[in-house]
């Protein structure tokens, strides 16, 4: 092995490569979509087609009847209907008594080819009566609106979840504000638009179990649903994770669904079952990021210093909750943004429609949260006749404060550093003043805005945070490592395989990550809340530094030492003698001395508590940061916005893999700018509006300008080499940023997303 590259720093080093991108980028990872067994069939669904409608005729009998098809399947085919969810058990695999919005799926078939399939959809019988439809968030708690779920779980109708801050009293201080703004945004869903639309492949086993390769990002909350519908003991139904193309957070809830589907196939068959989904498909039934309405309350004194917030919030769940309880929670959180205040109300409220379905998406409901307060700041500094960037500087978060939840900051905060890097590269100062002085009949005009963030790490208060990372030094000498945690692009293999060549003091070559696999792994909770570097990491680091401890004692025993008298050169272990013996002849030694060379790291984070009730406490145990300056030119008479420059800050800690974390950052803001400028996903009357992505359109490749960026490198002693996250955050602050220079270009504030401007200025 080659002994310079074995002496390597990997944490922090700029030229780590990804070690997937490879065969991502060749083409030999191979998708669901490109796996093919012999005997396999091909399923299809049968798909809602109006937003709310009982079931009145269901029946799959002509379907069997079509050449071809093998069986179909309904909700009677699974355990107490296939029912399933969390927080919220309110879902079906298949449609229960009722449809609840289009593209809901009703009934399965399997058949030999794709073709025979779509038959057999089209010769199921099915009646449905049409019910009134819940299409507008703000009346879906009107007594007179029908009831969407069966059975309200709140038991207060149409209601899904509420949550609540309580930091002192804002009332009285508002009203002794001399400057205070009251306004409502209007935050729009949106598709995920991942590149791989949702697959999953079920393989009958030998012992009545089952074998899925699905999509997903949680695979061992698959497999618990998985099992539990089927009827089926957990060990007997193996979930394994095969390359993802793209998720955000779209791919758990409907995947759930897919492989119960695919599974109960296999099983009633014997044979493998594959279902893979059209872009259409996937865009009706897909849940999508909550919809969401803002209403805050903002005062601030004569010297623009912020006294309290008051924010009111109303999210779209759509027909069934999902995860739309936690993300809204995290919303919660972070209504009021990365500022000081002497008070905080905060009141959300999630309400089912038969709007699709919402759930997790990038940015976890902060991303409306954060669009809606930095919008509002921004137009609190203009009624104040103070520069927006100078007044986040004045009342940002630094170490030491106290949050909008009122729990204080210990650790390093680089938000100061943030803007002040952005105010320094866009060129600012000079730039407010120049644009504001655009001739009033110029075609075109300029207009730079900024905004900030903060973004509570981990799950926090909305779940135990933990992760096992394992690993297991092989005959050949390499070393296997599994971790609970899946990636879907965010790069956390490579970030477990650099942490552990680096603690280990070996080559990244001789580390090899396996596929996620619920027969493998240990159980980690959900791939969510961008936690994969934090708690993924140190479950990584705990696990190596546990395997390296027991090759330091075998080196120790054989050169005839002390432990702490070993140093390490490399993947050598040199001793008092100063005679290196190699890794290779150090397992061998381990191995003769009858160690055992497989271990399990476990991390969790430091308690932490949450009063749900009563709206109190610590809802995370970390935060990152970060703030993005953007550059528009407005053309007056179509109203059109292209986005000149971005500028863009992350304060996530301890950078460990620098070309991921830069891939991440550039993707988070465009993804941003897609939700600020052109997408929001439209329905009229529970009917999506756009089922692919020339109506829809998202961000391409000439839509994305110069984008300049940097990390702000602090220390979080708990993390990983000091390590925080990044990958959901980044977006958060784009589309503010855009909205922000739209108002300096033109003049019109906008309170609704994405951006539209009305021709002719």
């Amino acid at each position: 092995m080659d002994e310079n590259h074995s002496r390597e720093s990997y944490v922090g080093n700029p030229t780590v490569r990804s070690v997937d991108g490879p065969d991502k980028v060749s083409g030999r990872a191979r998708y669901v979509a490109d796996m093919s067994l012999p005997g396999m069939l091909h399923a299809q669904v049968l798909r809602s087609s109006v937003p709310h409608a009982r079931i009145v005729k269901l029946d799959v009998t002509p379907a069997l009847r079509v050449p071809g098809v093998v069986t179909a399947i309904t909700h009677e085919d699974f355990v107490d209907h296939g029912s399933f969810g969390w927080p919220i058990k309110d879902m079906y695999i298949l449609a229960y008594r009722k449809v609840r919005y289009v593209g809901e799926p009703i009934a399965v078939v399997a058949a030999e080819t794709p073709e025979a399939a779509q038959a057999g959809i089209a010769a199921i019988v099915l009646e449905l009566e049409p019910l009134r439809v819940v299409g507008d968030m703000t009346v879906a708690r009107d007594p007179e609106m029908p009831l969407i779920p069966e059975q309200s779980p709140t038991g207060e109708g149409n209601l899904c979840a509420r949550h609540i801050v309580r930091n002192g009293d804002p009332a009285p201080l508002l009203a002794g504000c001399p400057v205070v703004l009251d306004m409502t945004y209007d935050l729009p869903h949106q598709e995920h638009a991942y590149i791989e639309p949702e697959g999953a492949l079920a393989i009958p086993e030998s012992d009545g179990g089952v074998t899925l390769y699905a999509n997903n990002q949680s695979p061992f909350i698959n497999r618990d649903t998985t099992a539990a519908v089927l009827g089926l003991p957990q060990s007997k139904v193996r979930v394994i994770q095969p390359p993802v193309g793209g998720a955000f957070g779209g791919k758990d809830d409907v995947l759930y669904q897919t492989s119960g589907q695919v599974a109960r196939l296999a099983l009633l068959t014997g044979r493998p079952v594959r279902l893979v989904f059209t872009r259409p498909e996937s865009m009706a039934a897909s849940y999508k990021r909550q919809a969401t309405q803002v209403h805050l309350k903002l005062g601030a004194d004569g010297e623009g210093t912020l006294q309290a917030a008051k924010v009111e919030m109303l999210a779209d769940s759509g027909a069934y909750a999902s995860m739309t309880p936690m993300a809204m929670w995290r919303a919660t959180m972070h209504g009021a943004g990365a500022y000081r205040y002497q008070a905080v109300h905060v009141d959300m409220e999630a309400v089912y429609t038969n709007n699709g379905y919402s759930g997790a998406f990038r940015g976890f409901g902060n991303v409306a949260a954060a669009a809606a307060v930095e919008m509002a700041i921004d137009e609190l500094a203009c009624k104040l006749g103070r520069d927006p960037l100078a007044f986040r500087l004045q009342n940002c978060l630094r170490q030491g404060d106290r949050t909008m939840t009122g729990d204080r900051i210990e650790h390093e905060v680089g938000l100061t550093a943030c803007l002040e890097w952005v105010r320094q590269k866009s060129d600012w100062d000079r730039k407010r003043v120049a644009f504001a002085e655009q001739a009033d009949d110029a075609p075109r005009r300029r207009g730079i805005g900024v905004a900030c963030y903060f973004h509570g790490c981990g799950l926090g208060g909305e779940g135990t945070d933990f992760a096992v990372t394992t690993l297991k030094i092989e005959e050949d000498y390499s070393i296997t490592l599994t971790s609970g945690l899946t990636d879907y692009g965010q790069g956390s293999r490579t970030v477990f395989t650099l942490l552990a060549a680096e603690v280990l003091g070996v080559s990244m070559e001789r580390i090899r990550v396996l596929r996620p696999d619920t027969h493998t792994a240990i159980d980690s909770g959900p791939t969510v809340a961008s936690r994969a570097s934090i708690v993924g990491g140190n479950a990584t680091r705990v696990a190596s530094q546990k395997l390296g401890a027991l090759l330091t004692l075998a080196a120790a025993k054989t050169l005839h030492c002390l432990p702490d008298q070993i140093v390490r050169d490399g993947e050598r272990f040199i001793g008092p003698s100063e005679e290196p013996l190699t890794f290779e002849v150090v397992v061998d030694a381990a191995r003769a001395q009858g160690l055992q060379l497989s271990v399990a790291g476990r991390w969790q984070i430091p308690t932490i508590e949450w009063d749900f009730e009563q709206g109190r406490g610590k809802p995370y145990f970390c935060y990152v940061f970060g703030a993005q300056v953007a550059e528009v030119e407005v053309t007056l008479r179509t109203g059109k916005v292209r986005v000149v420059n971005i500028w863009a800050a992350h304060d996530a800690g301890k950078i460990l893999y620098p070309k991921g974390a830069l891939g991440q950052l550039r993707g988070g803001i465009t993804q941003g700018l897609g939700y600020g400028l052109m997408e929001g996903f439209l329905y009229q009357d529970g009917i999506p509006q756009s089922l692919n992505l020339t109506s829809y359109r998202i961000p391409r490749a000439a839509d994305v300008p110069e984008i300049e960026a940097t990390f702000i490198e602090t220390t979080l002693p708990d993390g990983p080499f000091g390590a925080k996250n990044m990958a959901e955050p980044v977006m958060v602050g784009t589309a503010p940023a855009l909205a922000n220079a739209v108002f300096h270009a033109t003049g019109v504030r906008v309170h609704t997303l994405p951006v539209r401007l009305e021709p002719g200025g």
